[in-house]
């Protein structure tokens, strides 16, 4: 597999970015954080989908990225001779994911699931083993270090998948004893509570059954002769039923024409009472009218009485109106003029008080000789008031008599108006009596009209009482006749009805039986089945613990032939990158790292912790190229991220010598490196930067 071209749009940190990868040792240089990482994390995202991200789908679009805009890789490469081109985007605010790809311009597979799917079939392995193959992190170099044997073993083990056996192996056991228990379960229901077996049980349950059968349908045949024989005396009931029927519905429609002629008969004489009654209630309607109009007589002038009463009563209201209104001016003028006096007696007072040498109290001047004159002068007022007040009182006397006078008028003109209203209400009363029985007498002789045509149809009919009753008692016979048919009838349809219900209760017991036998023939059959499947999971249960013990085997086998397939790669591997100071790297059995130094072999923590760095790396390559080995040699680029972390100049010049020298192995090797001085060794540098906007830019040399 050889990566071509890879674009990122609106991916991690990168808005719009494309490389081209070139042949040979590539360097992706940049500051730690610009995104240098990103752009494999991309090429693994793009061929497996989210599950090789390391963080969820909505952390992948660009940040500052708007929802409308699509977070895109595109992808490609050489594989197996053919030109591969994958696409993979997420849209819209709910980042929806889709993927195609395509082989030499046509399309091979659509949908994001589909083409995971494809790609993981077509590389031979999922996105886990294609990261251990392809990509070398200083974490891992490290963890190789400074973990002891009994931890690097089972490391290097699940690197190379080879713990996937113990998956298999694992399964193989658990498929073992359920198919152990599954046998177990099949004896147990191959027998019932009592230990005997089911089959020869239901076998024998059949025989009984197939017995009962036998005696069941002897009984039904009986019961379908006795039925056919009450069935031939129906009939003949039945003929008997229809005569004896007729002959009573005809004698019964006779019965019901007389009843009518009776009803209408009934309803003539009825009629012809109500005709008179009608009548002479008309001509007691018409005296009591007659008597009515009579006593108006009385009321003739009324009217005219009340009238003339009502003119007089208001003219002696008016004149009571009057005498209150003078009676009501005298006494005001009354009370004025003793508001008067008061006034005067108490100016005469004041005088009296002050005495004849004070001062008027208008004009100033010394009251002397004016003193008595004032007194006398009110005494004179005062005098004079009293008289009009006397002569207020008279007036007021007279006009009260004379007011009285006129209201007893009044009271015996109302009591009389009281009486006259009476009698004119009376009057209404009579006339109104009038009008009612006019309007009954109008009614009546409406209903007498109707009643009389009535009548007058009804005329002609004549009805025969000794006729009726001939026919009422014929009706009873026949009755009595038909219900003893009847009952009779009845009796047979029973008795008919209760045979074919012991005959349907035994032909469903016989169904029943034959059910029974049915369902213990399909459980002799299912029993039958599970002897089958009994002795097919017996066979199962060998052929499984063959397979786990030549899987277990093979284990043994594949990590005998693992250790000695590392040493040798880590050693090749070893030589180049330290120009064959170091003839070769050994894992022992313990799975310790060993370094040949003159032809005998050290631990590696003898050596300096570049030259371990350098031991690790090497392990990590070798690993590498044995799952690249079994993968069928379909990687040629390998990624080593940070490798450089305590190598010196030197050693750092040698392993990129040694690099470019392994350009026969893998055809792109790419090294991640924040270190800018190791540009001026590699063959080509991808810079990746970041800009003050923090987007990530990617720059070819």
């Amino acid at each position: 597999m050889i990566l071509k071209t890879l674009t990122l749009i609106n991916f991690r940190k990168f808005k719009t970015s494309t490389i081209d990868f070139p042949d040979g040792v590539t360097g992706i240089v940049g500051l730690n954080g610009v995104g240098k990482s990103t752009i494999f994390e991309a090429v693994a995202w793009v061929l497996y989908g989210s599950v090789a991200a390391r963080t969820s789908s909505d952390q992948i679009r660009r940040e500052s990225a708007l929802s409308s805009e699509p977070c895109r890789v595109e992808l490609d490469f050489i594989f197996e001779e053919n030109s591969y081109r994958i696409v993979r985007e997420m849209t819209g605010k709910s980042l929806s994911s889709s993927a195609t790809v395509t082989v030499n311009g046509k399309i091979a597979a659509t949908g994001a699931e589909i083409v995971t799917s494809y790609i993981q079939k077509k590389l031979g392995m999922d996105f886990k083993s294609f990261f251990t193959s392809i990509f070398a992190k200083q974490k891992e170099l490290n963890a190789l270090s400074s973990m002891v044997a009994s931890e690097r073993r089972p490391l290097i083990l699940r690197m190379l998948g080879i713990d996937s056996l113990d998956d298999v192996i694992k399964q193989i056991k658990l498929d073992r004893k359920e198919k152990d228990l599954l046998i177990e379960k099949i004896n147990k229901d191959l027998v019932d509570s009592t230990g005997n077996v089911k089959i020869d049980v239901f076998t024998k349950e059949i025989k009984n059954l197939e017995k009962q059968k036998s005696q069941d349908e002897k009984i039904n045949k009986k019961l379908q002769e006795k039925i056919k024989s009450l069935e031939k005396k129906l009939k003949e009931t039945e003929k008997k039923y229809i005569l004896i029927k007729n002959n009573y519905e005809k004698i019964k429609d006779k019965k019901e024409e007389l009843a009518q002629q009776k009803i209408k008969f009934d309803e003539k004489e009825k009629l012809a009472i109500e005709l008179k009654n009608l009548n002479n209630d008309l001509n007691e309607r018409e005296k009591i009218i007659a008597l009515q109009k009579k006593k108006l007589t009385f009321f003739k002038d009324i009217e005219l009485d009340i009238k003339s009463l009502e003119k007089r009563l208001n003219e002696i209201n008016n004149k009571i109106e009057d005498f209150i209104k003078k009676i009501e001016q005298k006494k005001t003028l009354n009370d004025r003029y003793k508001k008067d006096i008061g006034e005067l007696e108490l100016k005469k007072k004041k005088i009296k008080e002050i005495g004849p040498n004070a001062k008027c109290p208008t004009c100033e001047r010394v009251l002397s000789d004016q003193f008595n004159n004032l007194l006398k002068k009110f005494d004179e007022e005062i005098s004079k008031e009293e008289k009009d007040i006397e002569s207020f009182l008279k007036e007021i006397k007279k006009l009260s008599e004379e007011k009285e006078i006129y209201i007893r008028e009044q009271q015996a003109l109302e009591k009389k108006k009281n009486y006259l209203q009476t009698q004119l209400r009376e009057k209404e009363k009579i006339k109104t009596t009038i009008e009612n029985i006019v309007k009954e007498i109008e009614k009546e002789k409406i209903h007498l009209n109707k009643k009389q045509e009535q009548f007058e149809k009804l005329k002609k009919i004549k009805f025969d009482k000794k006729e009726l009753e001939v026919v009422t008692n014929q009706v009873q016979e026949y009755y009595v006749k038909y219900q003893s048919l009847i009952e009779e009838r009845d009796n047979k349809k029973d008795e008919i009805s209760s045979k074919k219900i012991d005959l349907e209760r035994k032909a469903s017991n016989i169904k029943l039986i034959l059910q029974k036998i049915e369902n213990l023939k399909e459980k002799i059959v299912e029993l039958e089945g599970f002897k089958k499947k009994l002795k097919e999971n017996k066979i199962v249960v060998q052929h499984l613990g063959m397979l786990s013990e030549v899987m277990s085997d093979f284990r043994t086998h594949l990590i005998s032939r693992i250790r000695p397939t590392l040493s040798y790669y880590s050693s090749d591997f070893f030589k180049r990158l330290t120009d064959g100071k170091y003839s070769e790297l050994e894992l022992d059995e313990n799975y310790n790292l060993l370094v040949y130094d003159n032809g005998f072999p050290y631990d590696i923590e003898r050596f300096s912790g570049g030259e371990e760095d350098l031991a690790n790396l090497c392990l990590r390559l070798a690993i590498s190229e044995v799952i690249t080995e079994r993968a069928g040699g379909v990687f040629n680029f390998i990624i080593l991220d940070e490798i450089f972390g305590s190598q010196d100049i030197y050693r750092r010049q040698n392993i990129m010598k040694a690099l470019n020298g392994l350009t026969s192995k893998f055809r792109q090797i790419f090294l991640i490196t924040h270190i800018d001085e190791l540009k001026n060794d590699m063959e080509n540098i991808i810079f990746v930067t970041e800009n003050e906007d923090g987007i990530s830019l990617i720059k070819i040399k």
